[in-house]
């Protein structure tokens, strides 16, 4: 999870100071009586020091005619080079500065060298775009035969044949001499009738039901591929029926319980964010929307800034309305270095239209209109009012220079808000001390205070694994921090410095995995960052307790466990037959002759032969499992490494040193499955 990440940064500090420093002590016990979020900010903005902090920055990222036209013209000599790899890095940057009276003419150079490349969808996606953006007519003869050939690449014979004729029809307006136009129009000529006599060639083939195969995209959602429908929880469908949400008040709160047992390897939750954002330094390499790295950048609809990019015209598109609101918006808040929560406060606002937002503002006036979460009204992710609005805050235990803080950091976020355009400038305030607050103002600024507050227990980063190309093993490889979300249903799960799952990344959307044998009615804990392998007992719980306010006591806690390099693989530890209602665990020499031991406990003499087997078993696992993470087939890794767990939990008891270092091959082959990039 983020945590108590740090959201005053130095461009915040100095005016920070100069505002709590203009409150006097008498002001403050005012401030501090105050009760709701809205009457904090407020009580900020009365002040003219929280006015003085710049809303704008001298380089706001914005298009840059000049740079672009420069960059596509280096990009054009290294594709004359054919040094295309070059080439297209350059044409690249060039449209991500390039106002749109410019695009065109740099996406379909780009084009060109994505065909060389062999990138045929990449190529067609920019053909389609700059002929969008009115690519000069007397030269659109060359993107359709360009795509043409790009689709022949691509096997789709007779979208080739239709983009061919069209750059024969194009050939009426180009400006090129007489003989180059009739060699190009009998090069195309030539290659329709081929391509015209391999069609009728095919056509007679497909008569033969048998020779007919044909591939069709799965439009089936993550979330239906990894938990069926059926196997979803109706009430929380971000889980499986596997997991149960239970709410036991006091310190325990909203928690995971397993309805029944669960296995290593099983899939228990699939959860797209509330919301996310990536970090600054991710904004060009990584989609704005779905967080994939990008290969070819598709550049933001939005005529003025060149700030963030895209995956693809897709993502682009449906992120529109949303980055309408924003643009103006990301580069004070990437020069503030503001936290990442700073952003998702925000997020969860602009992400929402005006008068959408305005909309809770009445539902919350009305408590009963709540909706109770049931199977009619299940507990979604993007639900505002019913699910993350309600997640913990623990406001009741902030001390007032905490609240102070945050209201600060809440107001500087709602000027900055005001600035654009997301606000209706007839509800508009000045951004003055003076200037009183309009409701549907100060009901914004309640929000962003609420928000921060709720984010720093229950956001979580969004990772990536880095790979280095061409290496097939993952020893060097790093799972890196790209961005942060909101993930309401798995921000009810509880920590344990020994959790029972693992969670990875396919773009936004959150997987989380069994990493043990769970049983019916076992709580199911995931780890907040302390991990007692590596984390010694009274740093994790000074951590834990320094970020997130409570004191751990799971079963590594409170039983002591060993760091992972501590214990020792001599000793081994089997649970007592007698099972639950006797709990023992019976300490054996691993080269012990004895294969029936005594609790201790319950007085019943167990037979070790059974475990002792199991051991040799996940040994053979064991070699399988390196064997196949050697030779990068980590999903049969992950496979022998899930088996090896289910053995190893039959007839031993945790904290075993074999078991765990099993698990750390279980978390590098998962992060593989998601987000991965190779450098």
């Amino acid at each position: 999870m983020l945590g108590n990440e740090p959201e005053i940064s130095g461009f915040f500090r100095s005016n920070l100071l100069a505002v709590r420093k203009a409150i006097c002590q008498q002001d403050f016990k005012k401030f501090s009586a105050l009760e709701s979020d809205a009457e904090r900010v407020a009580f900020v903005l009365s002040y003219t020091e929280a006015h003085e902090l710049p809303l704008e920055v001298e380089k706001p990222m914005v298009k840059d005619r000049d740079s672009a036209i420069r960059l596509k013209d280096i990009g054009n000599k290294f594709f004359g080079r054919g040094e295309f790899t070059k080439a297209l890095e350059t044409y690249s940057n060039a449209a991500l500065l390039a106002p749109s009276t410019e695009l065109s003419i740099i996406l379909a150079n780009r084009s060109a060298t994505l065909y060389h490349l062999e990138r045929h969808e990449y190529a067609l996606a920019d053909i389609e775009e700059a002929s969008l953006l009115g690519y000069s007519k007397d030269l659109i003869y060359k993107l359709e035969e360009r795509r043409a050939r790009c689709l022949l690449g691509l096997k789709r014979h007779d979208e080739a044949i239709e983009a061919f004729r069209r750059a024969l029809q194009a050939l009426d307006d180009a400006r090129i001499p007489l003989k180059r136009r009739q060699k190009f129009e009998a090069d195309i000529r030539m290659m329709l009738a081929v391509m015209d006599k391999g069609k009728r060639l095919n056509e007679a083939a497909t008569k033969n039901p048998s020779r007919v195969h044909s591939k069709q995209k799965s439009n089936v959602r993550l979330e239906d591929k990894l938990i069926p429908k059926k196997e979803r929880n109706p009430v929380y469908p971000a889980c499986s029926r596997a997991v149960e949400i239970k709410d036991d008040g006091g310190d325990i709160g909203r928690h995971a319980v397993a309805t029944r047992k669960i296995i290593p390897g099983e899939i228990v939750i699939v959860e797209r964010p509330h919301c996310a954002f990536l970090l600054a330094e991710t904004r060009l390499t990584h989609c704005h929307l779905c967080f994939m790295r990008i290969f070819v950048p598709t550049p933001a609809a939005c005529r003025t800034y060149s700030c963030v990019a895209y995956c693809s015209r897709r993502c682009r598109d449906a992120d529109a309305q949303v980055h309408s609101q924003e643009c103006k918006l990301l580069p004070a808040l990437w020069y503030s270095k503001a936290s990442v929560t700073c952003f998702l406060a925000l997020r969860t606002i602009t992400q929402r239209p005006f008068e959408e937002v305005m909309k809770l503002k009445e539902q919350f006036r009305d408590p009963g209109s709540a909706l109770k979460i049931s199977a009619e009204n299940p507990y979604r992710g993007d639900d505002y009012i019913n699910t993350f609005y309600n997640l913990v805050t623990h406001e009741d235990r902030r001390l007032p220079e905490d609240i102070f803080h945050r209201a600060y950091m809440a107001t500087w976020l709602f000027r900055l808000l005001r600035s654009s355009n997301y606000l209706p400038e007839n509800v508009k305030t000045a951004d003055s001390a003076d200037s009183r607050l309009s409701d549907e103002e100060l009901f914004i600024a309640g929000l962003l205070l609420h928000n921060l507050q709720l984010l720093q227990f229950n956001s979580h980063e969004i990772s990536e694994l880095v790979r280095l190309k061409g290496q097939k093993t993952l020893t060097k490889t790093k799972s890196v921090f790209i961005g942060g979300g909101v993930y309401p249903t798995v921000a009810m799960l509880n920590h344990s410095c020994n959790p029972g799952v693992i969670r990875y990344f396919i773009g936004t959307t959150m997987i989380v995995r069994a990493v043990r044998t769970i049983n019916a009615g076992e709580e199911i804990s995931e780890n907040y960052g302390p991990i007692f392998t590596t984390t010694p007992e009274s740093e994790r719980k000074r951590k834990l307790r320094v970020q997130y306010w409570f004191d751990c006591n799971c079963e590594a806690c409170s039983g002591h466990w060993p760091l992972l390099d501590e214990l020792d693989p001599t000793i081994l530890r089997f649970k007592c037959e007698t099972g639950s209602s006797c709990g023992n665990v019976l300490m054996v020499k691993s080269d012990t002759n004895e294969f029936m031991i005594g609790c201790a406990k319950c007085g019943k003499s167990m037979n070790i032969l059974k475990g002792l087997k199991a051991l040799q078993d996940t040994d053979a696992l064991f070699k399988v499992a390196s064997t196949n993470l050697e030779e990068g087939r980590n999903e049969h890794a992950l496979k022998a490494y899930f088996e090896i767990l289910k053995l190893l939990d039959e007839t031993l008891a945790l904290p075993i040193r074999d078991y765990h270092i099993c698990q750390q091959g279980v978390r590098l082959c998962s992060l593989a499955l998601g987000n991965t990039a190779y450098i």
